[in-house]
């Protein structure tokens, strides 16, 4: 494969040109056609981002470029049809999360991945910010001895729009939850057993206002997660506790705190300012970017490079189809333990 991989693009709104905006600071990407629906998004995406050619059906994308990946960046109910089309086409697909609306679902989108030969993403973007990164690391060097206790959340304020509509995957355990489900499974790296959930209704449009719910894992670790569509502003914290010490890291902030007795540099409770340069990519010679919030910029970018090393390198990324599984398996479990009041058994 030629240096630059190129790419498509399934979804031409807000995400899906902040993502383009990720492959141009990169470096590695040709930007070659985009496709949405409404044919003045896949314009937009041209002016602004500098695809070559628009499509307003992506099946005729698909069928008439030579791509070699693409990003599905769509409505979640649209994420897995789309990434679907495009798995059959023989594009290696980066998709956003939360890939598709049920494990069941997910579970077909990977098997048609591993039949096609090609490499699937999930969109979990605080895997490739610098104190999750860090944090990693530390429970790697077992800085809190055995994991323990998680506790995790991620909150906001209402949601409309498509969002607010049960059918089009909205609600808050979809939009921003199972980017906190993701982190507490990957430090905890063990199978969630047993799920038990509270969800209350939110009425309109049939979403949750929110899901607070208790996770325990092989091995005896409990995690206890909030998330909600009831505050007034953003807010997500990731608390992971061991036998030897604790970590915390909080959303839209670099920070970690770290306290172990385990590892000596951080026998004193540390709060550690972790630098971007030493974890997120360095901008492509000439790039240029439209959108502001250039940290989530570079996060995405990092989050890219490793999808586009993923096909060079013909292994599987390292936030895998089958990691987006398991947090819908949770998921699944979730909205069932709310239905029936009773925890849920994972096979």
């Amino acid at each position: 494969m030629a240096d630059k991989v190129r790419f498509g693009l399934i979804g031409s709104g807000g995400q899906g040109r902040y993502l383009s905006d990720a492959l141009i600071l990169g470096g590695k990407a040709d930007l070659v056609a985009c496709a949405d629906p409404n044919p003045a998004a896949a314009e937009t995406a041209v002016q602004q981002c500098g695809y070559k050619r628009a499509y307003a059906d992506t099946r005729e994308m698909l069928a008439k470029e030579a791509l070699d990946a693409v990003i599905v960046a769509t409505v979640h109910d649209q994420l897995k049809p789309c990434a679907m089309l495009a798995v059959q086409a023989g594009k290696h697909v980066m998709v956003e999360k939360p890939m598709a609306l049920t494990a069941a679902d997910g579970r077909e989108l990977v098997a048609a991945a591993r039949k096609a030969g090609v490499r699937l993403m999930v969109g979990y973007t605080l895997r490739f910010m610098p104190e999750r990164i860090l944090m990693k690391k530390l429970l790697a060097q077992g800085a809190v001895g055995e994991v323990v206790h998680v506790t995790a959340g991620q909150l906001i304020g209402g949601m409309g729009g498509w969002l607010g509509e049960k059918a089009r995957g909205g609600g808050p355990l979809f939009y921003i939850g199972t980017h906190v489900l993701d982190q507490v499974l990957w430090v905890v790296g063990r199978k969630a057993q047993r799920v038990y959930a509270e969800v209350t209704p939110k009425g309109t449009g049939g979403v949750e206002a929110d899901a607070l719910f208790t996770i325990r894992f092989e091995g005896g670790a409990v995690a206890q997660v909030c998330t909600s569509q009831r505050m007034g502003g953003r807010y997500g914290w990731l608390d992971v506790i061991g036998s030897g010490g604790r970590m915390r890291a909080e959303w839209e902030s670099n920070a970690l705190y770290v306290e172990s007795r385990t590892l000596e540099a951080y026998r004193n409770a540390t709060t550690i300012a972790v630098p971007p340069d030493a974890y997120l990519p360095k901008l492509a010679p000439n790039a240029r970017v439209n959108i502001v919030g250039f940290r989530y910029v570079r996060v995405w970018a990092a989050e890219l490079l490793e999808f586009i090393a993923a096909i060079q390198e013909s292994r599987d990324p390292s936030c895998s189809g089958e990691d987006g599984v398991r947090v819908l398996e949770v998921c699944d479990a979730v909205f069932e333990s709310g239905r029936t009041g009773k925890a849920v058994q994972l096979s």
